[in-house]
């Protein structure tokens, strides 16, 4: 088999690992120094070793110039929502929830949260008792259940 073409096996290899690892850029960058160093190779015959330094230095290359334009024009959508920041907790911390059984001082009730569209058991921050229907407010998270405060009308 002709050594271009190798290399376009490669290439072409390092792409569908690419497509399994989104927003990394990384086998792309290996992927288009082989691709390349495969269209000389297939022009100029170097031999192995030559292309063998050819793609590393390309692959260096792209990693440095390429990947960083990548990353910085292709945004991955998790990664510019703010939501995903974070650890769990924190990204529950503000979020709005509906009490769907109300919660009373000596009973905890269940709230929906609006955002994530999970149900969680949920007690009042103040102790009061909030009515089903209510909008509230999560403050923090204690074990099992969230701490939420009833939402001030807008």
């Amino acid at each position: 088999m002709p050594l271009h073409l190798v290399h376009y096996i490669i290439a072409g290899s390092l792409l569908l690992i690419e497509a399994f690892s989104p927003g990394t850029f990384l086998f792309v960058c290996f992927a288009l120094a082989t691709a390349l160093t495969g269209a000389i190779e297939h022009y100029a015959h170097l031999g192995l070793q030559v292309d063998l330094a050819l793609d590393l230095g390309l692959s260096v290359f792209f990693l440095f110039t390429v990947r960083p334009f990548l990353k910085a024009v292709v945004k991955v959508p998790a990664e510019q929502d703010p939501r995903n920041y974070g650890s769990y907790a924190e990204k529950l911390m503000g979020r709005e929830a509906m009490v769907f059984k109300a919660i009373s001082p000596s009973e905890a009730g269940l709230v929906k949260l609006l955002d994530f569209d999970e149900t969680w058991l949920a007690k009042s921050e103040d102790g009061s008792e909030i009515g089903q229907g209510s909008a509230v407010i999560i403050k923090q998270i204690e074990g099992n259940h969230l701490v939420v405060s009833v939402k001030e009308p807008a």
